[in-house]
C-alpha cells in the first residue's frame, strides 16, 4: 500500500487515507483466498467475494475516470475487461444474480491485479483534484442520467464509503464460510 506524507493536508488527504485504510483491510480480508472460497455465495441471492472484489475495482476505475473528467480507463483503454472476459459496460452496479453467479473463471490474483491498477490510477486522479474543483459536475460523461451527475466533492466522500463497506462484506462472507466448515 501506498503511504501519503501529508505536510499541508487538505480534502485530498482525507479520501487518499481512506483509500489506503480500506486497501490495507482488503488486502488482509483476500490474504490466502482460494477460489472455493472466492466464489462460495452464503445464499443462492448472495454475492460472491471475487465478484465484490470485482466490483471495488470497477468502482475505483470508473470513480477516477470521473474525477479525470474521461479519457483513459484500466477497464477499456488498458484493456482489462477483454484480459478478463467481462463486457466493457458493466461495473456490477445493476447485476443480476445469475451474472453474478456466472462470473468468468478467474482467479483471485487476477481481479486483485485489475483493481490495483485501478486503484492506481484512481489516486493519481484524486491528487488531482485542487479545492477550486469540488463543485465541478461533469454531465457530458454522466450520460445515464446528466441532470443528476455526482460533484467532485461527493465522489471522493463516496469512494471510501462504498468500498469500505464493500471491504467489509468480503471480510464478513469470510468469517460466513470459515464458521461453515467448523460445523
Amino acid at each position: 500500500m501506498q503511504e501519503h506524507i501529508v505536510n499541508h493536508p487538505d480534502h485530498r488527504d482525507v479520501t487518499l487515507q481512506s483509500i489506503d485504510d480500506y486497501g490495507r483491510q482488503l488486502m488482509k480480508a483476500i490474504e490466502g483466498l482460494g477460489i472455493e472460497e472466492a466464489r462460495w455465495m452464503p445464499t443462492p441471492r448472495s454475492n460472491h467475494i471475487l465478484w465484490i472484489l470485482w466490483h471495488i475495482g470497477r468502482m475505483e476505475d470508473m470513480w477516477g475516470w470521473y474525477l479525470r473528467g474521461g479519457g483513459d480507463s484500466a477497464w477499456v483503454e488498458g484493456g482489462w475487461a477483454n484480459r478478463l472476459g467481462i463486457d466493457h459496460k458493466r461495473n456490477g452496479a445493476g447485476d443480476s444474480i445469475a451474472q453474478v453467479r456466472d462470473f468468468p473463471d478467474l482467479t483471485v490474483e487476477e481481479v486483485a491485479e485489475y483493481w490495483q491498477v485501478a486503484r492506481n490510477l484512481l489516486i493519481s486522479s484524486v491528487e488531482q483534484i485542487s479545492t477550486p474543483m469540488l463543485h465541478i459536475k461533469r454531465p457530458g460523461i454522466w450520460t445515464h442520467a446528466p441532470n443528476r451527475a455526482p460533484t467532485l466533492l461527493w465522489v471522493l466522500g463516496r469512494l471510501p464509503v462504498e468500498n469500505g463497506q464493500h471491504t467489509g462484506q468480503i471480510a464478513y462472507i469470510r468469517g460466513l464460510y470459515s464458521s461453515k466448515s467448523i460445523k
